[in-house]
């Protein structure tokens, strides 16, 4: 465990203040195991500030068994009450939920588009690096795969042995009442529960250019298939880890590249 910890501290160090852009990204302050200052609540995942797959698991199995360890936490006798609410069925979350299958506890996952929408959106054929390479997550979600499609589907097996379902839903606000936590969703229901994870990741939140033109149809903020691509002229914006996945992905799929274009205006007509 005290390793684990160092190997996230120094690589969230890294990768929020050592960064050359000298910014330091805002994120929900949180403690041990995700705990945060509203009580009954904690944060895993992305929204921790280590947004790596195994990590990610970790941190939602890891809170979840901090929650059964709790004290004053016992199992609800209301049917109507849970006893964890989950929000976000990412790689978090469905951790998170595998551990709560296992513990025969009352729970509910909430997501407002599809389990593992993150890596659902990844380009068709993306390889998949789950570093550090020697860590074992915590719990029941694991990771062999190297490429996107066998990665979604590994998880999808191992959620579906949990027997873990996900209720499409968008939790909009969480709140305490009482010794009870209410969360707010579509036109005026409220889901009750005893204690709340929330694992909805970051990757939805895309920054804008704020240009002319970025809102028209030929704009995409996320490369589905590259194979799409082929023999069109593209321009990818950004010069980090996505855009360059990006840009090896186009290329490597037939996408026009920039001496090529360049040949084409020199060509005599």
């Amino acid at each position: 465990m005290t390793g684990t910890l160092s190997v996230m501290k120094n690589y969230m160090r890294w990768l929020h203040t050592q960064w050359p852009a000298g910014t330091v990204e805002r994120l929900p302050e949180s403690g041990e195991n995700g705990v945060t200052l509203l009580p009954g609540v904690c944060i895993v995942g992305d929204l921790t500030g280590i947004p790596l797959l195994k990590f990610s698991s970790d941190s939602g199995a890891r809170a979840l068994k901090a929650i059964l360890a709790e004290e004053n936490f016992r199992k609800s006798s209301d049917p109507d009450l849970l006893d964890v609410a989950i929000v976000g069925a990412g790689v978090s979350g469905i951790a998170a939920a595998i551990e709560a299958s296992r513990a025969g506890i009352s729970y509910r996952v909430f997501e407002a588009t599809q389990a593992f929408s993150t890596v659902a959106n990844f380009p068709k054929g993306k390889p998949i690096y789950t570093y550090p390479t020697g860590m074992v997550p915590d719990g029941g979600l694991q990771f062999n795969a190297t490429v996107k499609e066998d990665l979604l589907a590994e998880m999808e097996h191992q959620r579906a042995q949990a027997a873990v379902e996900v209720v499409l839903a968008r939790i909009e606000r969480i709140e305490r009442k009482g010794g009870e936590l209410l969360l707010h969703h579509g036109e005026g229901q409220v889901t009750r529960a005893h204690r709340v994870i929330v694992g909805i990741g970051r990757s939805g939140n895309f920054r804008k250019l704020g240009c002319p033109g970025e809102a028209l149809d030929k704009v995409y903020n996320r490369l589905y298939d590259p194979k799409e691509f082929a023999g069109r002229n593209v321009l990818v914006v950004g010069g980090g880890d996505s855009a360059l996945e990006t840009t090896i992905a186009l290329a490597t799929s037939g996408a026009k590249r920039l001496a090529e274009l360049s040949q084409e205006r020199v060509r005599p007509a």
